[in-house]
């Protein structure tokens, strides 16, 4: 019995439209507009993602074992991290897009809010702290945007 090749990555895709590529080569649905999914598909990417959120946290525990052992590390040594945190990326793409939602407009929005922190405080740790007047990403004109539509930009 003979299976059918994958398909190849068209090049020029934005990281949406890849994951959107994957599902439709494997046949799962994504919705054009934003939807509440079903509870069957809540629950699958809740569990996908706490899978991917796993194996994130064991490529970081065993990566940090080395470091507290003090013993050679290469730049190289970080990858089974940096897999991981890309399937977890994957996933929470794949997440967005079960709710018919395009990420792509969402992260710039979050990125914009998350920008506005730069010359805010900074906890002890390096972490950027919320400035005095910072206001938060508004996913939800965006989501509104793409109900009514429009693109979400």
């Amino acid at each position: 019995m003979e299976q059918n090749k994958p398909p190849s990555p068209q090049p020029g895709l934005t990281n949406a439209e890849k994951i959107v590529e994957f599902h439709d080569a494997v046949g799962a649905p994504v919705p054009g507009q934003p939807v509440v999914p079903s509870m069957d598909i809540l629950e699958l990417r809740h569990k996908l993602l706490q899978e991917e959120f796993e194996e994130v946290t064991e490529a970081w525990e065993a990566l940090t074992a080395v470091l507290q052992a003090n013993s050679p590390i290469q730049p190289a040594d970080v990858t089974e991290w940096v897999h991981e945190l890309a399937d977890l990326l994957y996933v929470t793409y794949g997440a967005i897009l079960a709710c018919g939602v395009d990420p792509d407009p969402i992260f710039a929005e979050v990125h914009r809010a998350n920008l506005s922190k730069a010359g805010g405080p900074r906890r002890a740790d390096g972490k950027i702290l919320k400035p005095p007047g910072w206001q938060p990403a508004d996913v939800r004109s965006v989501i509104k945007r793409q109900m009514n539509g429009g693109s979400g930009d």
